[in-house]
């Protein structure tokens, strides 16, 4: 049956790709210049090659042409033609209301939710708010959780060796930061569960990668080709196994409780986790079905679980690769921790973490590209510029991080540039791992920003500073620089570089831990 269906599917994939590019070659303004390599009948296809390819060199060209003379341009997909806004209009962006520039449209455009989750989600995301009105919270009252936690996923994954020991870094990442995430959304033991620890990992993973392919087919098709070119529909036969049973002891205990006339008592003695949160946010009973919350849960999983595995790999690389800085970020864990023990005060200030984190993030940030939104209403930019109807736009993040207008000597990790900043009158809550400004838009900016981003932040920190205070480490000798691949914006790290680790005593000693 299904060597019958390959020639059909493989017919479709190229039909629906050059559809989709031949319907998005004419969907584009003609008042703004176009950025091509070539003016030959085949200019589009190839830029939309090159973008596929490496969207951070073209967006980079485009920027130096018009984006620094305060001028847009626009660059062809494979899935639309893109409308790239100057940098000095990004705060028109984020004022724009909904309905002419939408950032709701672009989300579910970026991960295809109604494809790679499920049509229910993209219709209402009502468990959306919990990441900040109770996921973030709680890591105030979960920070022993995620520190116990943290220390025995790394015991399990890296171990206590005093001898140096090299571990691919991808791997350990995702598998540690994972772990580390799931304790606080679906508690012990199914956080430490091999099974479901592999499913929360690769869904994340298939639903970003599955929708930038999706992306390049017609919408009609997309929901028929998930099943070929995506992994989610096997992902979430693993989820529904494991979360299934979880949600309803949950809901029966809860009846349990209710029909006890006991609900005061619920109220008190039920768990904090991200299961309770989304049950008790559902508007109706057809939202609790244990169905419906499974698709909840893991769409909160893939907004926890990606912005934070794809971070803390990247510092690990850096912190790898700058031993120079481990005494200092040493030394103000070792201090404040010994002021306030481990508690959201100590994370706070540590600065130099904090500023070495964001340092990372602007050398390694996870797009190209951000602020992307689609063009409801016709929409005029206060110099004169207006995208029609039907266009999207978006900020070229990239050059922006590389640009020494923005930041002096661009090019140059300087893991203290950000904390150097705090110290000027005024500039003290500024200049964060979790602040969104005009020139920090790698978590957006204004009321779309990434909303995981405290929660991120708080567990990166934990994350870091274990690594820090227990072990050695180096970036592994005779391999190159673990350089990254891209994919249309998407910037996938190098998955096959290794870390060198080397236990400095006692990882159970709980003295400064």
């Amino acid at each position: 049956m299904f060597e019958a269906i390959v020639p059909i599917v493989a017919l479709l994939s190229v039909v629906g790709i050059l559809v989709k590019a031949w319907y998005g070659r004419s969907r584009w303004a003609r008042n703004i210049p176009v950025l091509s390599s070539d003016s030959g009948i085949f200019s589009t296809w190839e830029d939309m090659t090159r973008y596929v390819k490496n969207s951070p060199k073209v967006l980079s060209e485009g920027y130096e042409k018009y984006s620094k003379r305060g001028l847009f341009f626009q660059i062809p997909t494979p899935n639309r033609w893109f409308i790239v806004v100057p940098p000095h209009f990004i705060d028109e962006i984020r004022k724009a209301p909904e309905e002419f520039l939408s950032g709701q449209e672009a989300a579910n455009d970026v991960q295809q939710a109604a494809h790679t989750i499920s049509p229910i989600v993209q219709a209402n995301k009502f468990h959306f708010g919990i990441i900040k009105s109770a996921l973030t919270p709680a890591l105030d009252y979960k920070i022993d959780d995620i520190r116990d936690e943290i220390q025995l996923a790394f015991r399990d994954e890296i171990g206590l060796s005093t001898d140096w020991k090299a571990f691919p870094m991808s791997m350990m990442a995702h598998r540690i930061a994972t772990r580390t995430a799931n304790r606080l959304l679906v508690g012990e033991p199914l956080c430490r569960n091999e099974e479901y620890l592999q499913m929360s990992i690769r869904y994340t993973i298939d639903v970003f990668g599955g929708a930038d392919k999706l992306r390049a087919y017609p919408n009609f098709l997309r929901t028929f080709m998930s099943r070929f070119v995506t992994n989610v529909a096997q992902q979430q036969s693993i989820a529904r196994k494991h979360l299934i049973p979880y949600i309803k002891t949950r809901l029966a205990e809860e009846e349990r409780f209710k029909r006890s006339e006991k609900s005061q008592e619920w109220e008190k003695v039920k768990p904090s986790d991200s299961l309770q949160w989304v049950i008790d946010a559902a508007p109706n009973e057809l939202e609790r079905m244990p169905e419906r919350l499974v698709y909840r849960l893991l769409h909160i999983n893939v907004a926890a679980v990606h912005t934070t595995s794809v971070t803390f790999l990247n510092c690990m690389f850096d912190l790898s690769l700058h031993p120079e800085v481990h005494d200092e970020l040493r030394h103000e864990i070792t201090e404040n921790v010994a002021k306030h023990g481990w508690t959201k005060q100590t994370l706070q200030s540590l600065k130099k973490l904090d500023s070495f984190m964001l340092e990372s993030q602007r050398l390694s940030p996870i797009a190209s590209s951000q602020m992307t939104r689609k063009v409801m209403q016709d929409f005029t930019f206060p110099n004169g510029t207006t995208v029609p109807a039907g266009s999207w736009v978006l900020a070229p993040m990239y050059p922006m991080c590389n640009d020494d207008q923005i930041f002096a000597n661009a090019e140059v990790f300087d893991p203290f540039r950000f904390s150097r900043l705090r110290e000027e009158p005024g500039e003290e809550n500024r200049h964060q791992f979790v602040s969104t400004s005009t020139t920090h838009i790698n978590f957006g900016h204004g009321k779309h920003a990434c909303p995981g981003r405290f929660f991120a932040s708080n567990e990166i920190k934990l994350l870091l500073a274990f690594v820090l205070l227990k072990y050695d480490i180096k970036y592994t000798e005779n391999q190159g620089p673990p350089l990254p691949t891209w994919y249309d914006r998407s910037r996938r790290p190098n998955q096959l570089a290794k870390v060198s680790f080397r236990c400095r005593g006692s990882v159970g000693n709980e003295d400064d831990w």
